[in-house]
Formats: C-alpha cells, sequence, structure tokens
C-alpha cells in the first residue's frame, strides 16, 4: 500500500496527491465512465455540478483539496469530483463491509473489514495529510477523499452502505466523512451529521480518544438515528426500526446477501480487547459469506483491507487484504500535532 505524507493548504494537499497518483486516477476515472451509459454520466455531471457549489460554500477547504486533485492529476475539477460521489453515479458501492465500535469506558477502538472486487486492494493507498492546525490519515482510493481515517485528535471512523432512499440534492459521503473527521469527538460528530444533507444511506461509526463510542444510521428523508452502547457491530442493512422501514429489502438480498449472517456472527462474541477485536474480523464461520469474506458467484466481492483503529493511543493497524491471511502493520501517529 503506497504511503503518502501530504503537507501544507489543502490546495496544495490536493495537488501533491494528484500528481504522485496520476496514473492511478486516470485508470479510476476510466473505469467509472465505462461503468456508466452515457445518460447517466450526463446526468451524474448535472448532479455533482449543482453539489459543487453547495460544497464551496460549505467545505471551501475540501473543495480546494479536490481542485488541487483535479490539477494535480490534470484532470476536470468535475471528474475529481466525481470520484469522490459515487450517489451521483446511482451505483453501489462494489462491496459490503463489516465494523465494529467497543469501548471499556477508557479506550474506544473502531475497526472494519472493507470488501470489494478482487484486485481493489492493489490500488489503495494511505494519506497522510499534515498542515498547522490540521492531521488526519486517511484509506483512500487514487483521486478520493478516502474511506476511512482517524485525526490526530484520536477521533476514528468507519462506515458501512444501506440501500435505503435517496436524495437528489446534498453532498457525497465521501465529503461528509472528511467533514466528519474535523471534530475531536463523538458528540461533534452526531452534531454535524445531523446538520449535513445525505445523498443517500449509510451507517457510521466513531470513537474519541476519551473512550466514546457512538453510531448512526442515515436515510435522507428520515435523517440521523443513533447507534448507543458499549459494543456496537454493524453491516449492510439497517438495525433501527426508522431507518429498517426504509429499507429495499430486494436490493440488499442481491447487493449483500451476506449481510445478515455477518452480522450475527459479529454480535456473538463479547469483545474485551485487541485480541478478540482481530480474531472477529479474521472470523471466516460460514465462508463464504463471512466477516472475513471470500468472494463466490452469489457476492463477487472478499475483504480488500481490515483496518483497526486505537483511539487513545492514535494507532491505526491495517492488514491488506484478507486478515485471515495476512498481517496487521501499526502506524502510529501520537506524535503528529493534534487538532
Amino acid at each position: 500500500m503506497p504511503f503518502l505524507t501530504l503537507r501544507g493548504d489543502p490546495y496544495s494537499r490536493g495537488r501533491q496527491h494528484g500528481e504522485a497518483l496520476s496514473t492511478a486516477i486516470h485508470a479510476s476515472l476510466s473505469r467509472l465512465k465505462r461503468s456508466s451509459t452515457n445518460g447517466a454520466w450526463s446526468r451524474a455531471e448535472r448532479l455533482a455540478g449543482h453539489s459543487w457549489l453547495q460544497l464551496e460554500d460549505l467545505a471551501p477547504d475540501i473543495a480546494a483539496e479536490i481542485k488541487g486533485i483535479a490539477e494535480g492529476s490534470e484532470i476536470s475539477l468535475l471528474y475529481a469530483y466525481l470520484l469522490s460521489g459515487f450517489e451521483f453515479l446511482e451505483t453501489t458501492p462494489p462491496g459490503g463491509c463489516t465494523t465494529v465500535a467497543v469501548t471499556d469506558g477508557k479506550e474506544a477502538v473502531v475497526a472494519q473489514n472493507w470488501d470489494a472486487p478482487p484486485g481493489t486492494e492493489q490500488e489503495l493507498a494511505m494519506l497522510l495529510h499534515q498542515d498547522k492546525d490540521y492531521g488526519v490519515a486517511m484509506v483512500a482510493s487514487p483521486g478520493t477523499l478516502g474511506w476511512v481515517g482517524m485525526n490526530w485528535a484520536g477521533l476514528a471512523l468507519v462506515t458501512n452502505d444501506l440501500i435505503v432512499d435517496t436524495a437528489m440534492q446534498g453532498i457525497p459521503s465521501l465529503v461528509v466523512r472528511r467533514l466528519l473527521l474535523q471534530e475531536r469527538d463523538v458528540s461533534g460528530v452526531l452534531a454535524k451529521l445531523r446538520l449535513a444533507d445525505h445523498l443517500s444511506g449509510r451507517c457510521y461509526l466513531f470513537g474519541d480518544a476519551n473512550g466514546h463510542v457512538a453510531g448512526c444510521e442515515i436515510s435522507p428523508s428520515i435523517g440521523c438515528v443513533p447507534l448507543t452502547g458499549n459494543q456496537i457491530v454493524h453491516t449492510n442493512h439497517p438495525i433501527t426500526p426508522p431507518i429498517a422501514i426504509m429499507e429495499d429489502i430486494e436490493a440488499v438480498a442481491r447487493i449483500y446477501p451476506s449481510s445478515r449472517e455477518r452480522l450475527r456472527s459479529a454480535n456473538s462474541p463479547s469483545l474485551e480487547g485487541i485480541a478478540d477485536i482481530h480474531g472477529l474480523l479474521r472470523n471466516t464461520t460460514g465462508a463464504p459469506d463471512a466477516i472475513c469474506k471470500t468472494a463466490s458467484a452469489r457476492e463477487p466481492t472478499q475483504t480488500a483491507f481490515s483496518v483497526v483503529f486505537e483511539c487513545r493511543d492514535r494507532r491505526a493497524s491495517i492488514c491488506l487484504g484478507r486478515p485471515d491471511r495476512g498481517v496487521y502493520h501499526a502506524f502510529d501517529f501520537a506524535h503528529e500535532s493534534v487538532v
């Protein structure tokens, strides 16, 4: 996994990203365009154009970073925005995920197995953003704002796709993730989530350096429904009644058929430490429809990376590929500037 340190203001960091990963960004953009019809692509450009005006108002620093990515990789600004806005193309992300957030009241751990088509793991990068008053580590695909991450204050975030209702106006979830990682603690994240205009369904789990964890299921029409407790696990279907009402059950059964099996496995053990969490993420019970997932004809995705964020210690442990076959590599960020 490429490990890139991006320094300076948002535009400069975006430009460094774009220049360093230019070849991969062009390849990602080509795949995205090939996966869409001409009509769907034109519609996505219109939606992204309207959303961009909202983004410049809401988060000028993130808009500047996307401009830097576009100019560094020599693609159009709108194309750079579409790389971080799969919702504009009305496509479902190609793979489910299993997430967990655990605390003993003092130490919070947030973790995820991120599933995708085989080979996706070869396209990922770890991006470290450093500025005088900002620091965040993101696991990202080339040209995107990032999938999951942790900031220098020890706030960490993981996420699952939910297939519920959608909206015509709002900001992409990859933008929302970066906005949330500007916060210092769980309460700040929950407040910001309630104010955001969401384009599609999603579940976020998060934890902070004070030992707090929480989660939130989102439907654009219902809003944000919190998840609480010292141990929260999630897959790719809603578990709160208000959001479950909005679920497209047939689509979930077709796209994420393993979701309910994975949730049952994740709910079984009591997670009392890092070793238990690593064990959960390596769990192959029910394979191929397991937490540590194997590609199959029914669901052609597998675990592309596994990550464990230890919030108090500001440590990210990442395994590229299936964790039952790989090794976690730890990155410590406690020495970095605190947000």
